[in-house]
Order: C-alpha cells, then sequence, then structure tokens
C-alpha cells in the first residue's frame, strides 16, 4: 500500500495535475494508494506521524522541498521508511539533487519498479532536514520571496536582487579542527543537497548518501560589485572553490550567533540554535 501525501498548492499552478497523472500510472499497474492532500501548513507532518505511528512505512510525497521537509519531520523512524518523491514544488532542489525526473509519470513508474537507495538526512537541533539548512543571505532571500507577489523561480532571482544591497553580513563563531573561528559571514550552511532557491548551487558536488555534513561557509564581503562577483559564484557552481570561503566536512558543527532566523529545506525557523549532525538510514526511492 502507498500512503501518497499530496500538498495541492505546491508549485506555481498546485500539483493537481501531477497528482491526477501519478495516480493513473498506479492504477493503470495495479497498485493500491491512499490519498492524504493537505489543507493547511504543517498538516504534512501531522499526517506523516499519524500514518507511520499505526505502521505505515510507505509514502509518496507529491509535492516541494517544503512539503518533503514536514513529511521528513513527522515520520516516527525514519529508518523503517520508505519514501518516494513526485516534485510538484517551485523549486524542486532536493529532487534536483536526487536525479529525480521531473515528469510526474516517470516519477511514478520509478517509484513503482520498487528500488530504494540509503539517503542521508540533517538533523539540526532536533528538527530534520533533507536538503539545506542555512543562516545569512539566503534566509535574507527567503524572507524576500515570502513578502514578494510574484510565483515560481522568478521569485527567488528578485528576491536575491533585491537583498544584495542591503545585506550587511552575519558574525558567526564555529569550531574546525579544534579551532574556534569568528568571522562575518555571508552565508553559513550545512548540506546534504547541492542547492537551494531553485537552483542556487551552494554546493555543487554534495552525494546525499555518503553520510558527510559539508559545511559552507562564505565570508563576508563589503561592497556590492564584490557581492555580485560571490553570488555569481553561487549561480556558476563555483563557490565551494572560491577565495572567500570554508568548505569542509564534519561529524557534527555547531554555529553560534545572534538569535536568528534559519532556514532548514527553505523553511524559516525562529528560536533553534544552529547545532547539526548527519544521519543515513532512510529509503527513497531513485
Amino acid at each position: 500500500m502507498y500512503y501518497i501525501i499530496s500538498n495541492p498548492t505546491a508549485g506555481r499552478r498546485g500539483n493537481k495535475h501531477c497528482l491526477r497523472l501519478a495516480t493513473k500510472i498506479f492504477d493503470e499497474n495495479g497498485a493500491e494508494y491512499k490519498i492524504y492532500e493537505t489543507n493547511f501548513p504543517k498538516e504534512a507532518k501531522a499526517i506523516a506521524e499519524k500514518l507511520t505511528g499505526e505502521g505505515a512505512t510507505n509514502l509518496v510525497v507529491v509535492g516541494g522541498d517544503g512539503t518533503l521537509h514536514e513529511v521528513l519531520n513527522g515520520i516516527v523512524n525514519p529508518t523503517e521508511c520508505k519514501v518516494g518523491l513526485i516534485p510538484a514544488g517551485t523549486g524542486n532542489d532536493f529532487a534536483d539533487a536526487m536525479k529525480l525526473p521531473r515528469d510526474p509519470e516517470t516519477a511514478t513508474k520509478l517509484i513503482l519498479k520498487g528500488e530504494t537507495k540509503p539517503t542521508d538526512y540533517l538533523e539540526i537541533d532536533g528538527v530534520r532536514c533533507m536538503n539545506v539548512g542555512g543562516m545569512g543571505i539566503d534566509v535574507d532571500i527567503l524572507k524576500g520571496c515570502q513578502r514578494g507577489k510574484l510565483k515560481g523561480k522568478a521569485k527567488y532571482f528578485i528576491s536575491l536582487l533585491r537583498t544584495m544591497f542591503k545585506f550587511k553580513g552575519m558574525d558567526v563563531s564555529y569550531e574546525k579542527n579544534g579551532e574556534v573561528i569568528n568571522e562575518k559571514v555571508l552565508i553559513a550552511a550545512v548540506c546534504n543537497g547541492s542547492q537551494f532557491g531553485g537552483g542556487l548551487k551552494v554546493c555543487p558536488n554534495a552525494v546525499i548518501d555518503d553520510n558527510k555534513l559539508e559545511v559552507v561557509i562564505v565570508r563576508h564581503v563589503k561592497g556590492v560589485f564584490k557581492l555580485i562577483h560571490a553570488l555569481l559564484q553561487v549561480l556558476k557552481g563555483k563557490i565551494t572553490s572560491y577565495h572567500l570561503t570554508d568548505h569542509f566536512y564534519a561529524e557534527s558543527l555547531k554555529v553560534s550567533a545572534q538569535p536568528c532566523t534559519i532556514q532548514l529545506d527553505g523553511e524559516l525557523y525562529d528560536g533553534l540554535n544552529f547545532d547539526a549532525k548527519i544521519h543515513s538510514g532512510l529509503r527513497f526511492y531513485r
């Protein structure tokens, strides 16, 4: 039995079309399934928690990174679950990291093949994160997206342009190889996936099943032109080799800063400590 958790508001035009195509493939293959559509924020988490608490182990997410984030945090025991993703969001960043097909029919057929692979996920102060967690300019970009009226990937780009003219950097402290480092940063991120914000490649060579926490910390630069140059490295997928970037692997990472908002899979959180670790054991259809 496949338990489909669908967010009808995901994506630029909603995902009802994706769900309809997916269920057509399930029906053609005689697969049994039940559909649970969300009606409000955080409901996907509650649905996943209830289903897995009752013994369900085969979940299919129809939505984007935010819906997947909720489902991941609702699963009672990730090591006992198989998860399928039919990309239907705006950015679909983790779907790209997994190299999943964007076409819902092809993605459904991949699930029906039944092949799963172990996939890592992050945990930041008790909250699970599938893709990228960060603080700094990425948070300001996401806040700008929430305030704006644009839809689709254009909202990320417009918000990025607006943000880079006013972002002043963030003072952080972190430990690397036993040394405490204090920096004013543009961004501090821990990565399982390779990108966020609909294609901003903060960690282009990230591997989602190596059980390694990949850290990307970019020092802040003064001056609009220098900041543009740094952000261009992100857009080009070259930020990890940029001369102002500290890129390394760690078993865990704690970044200390003044109380601030952090983003996990594009979802904004206040009041969390940026205390990150990585886990393995979740199995994904891919």
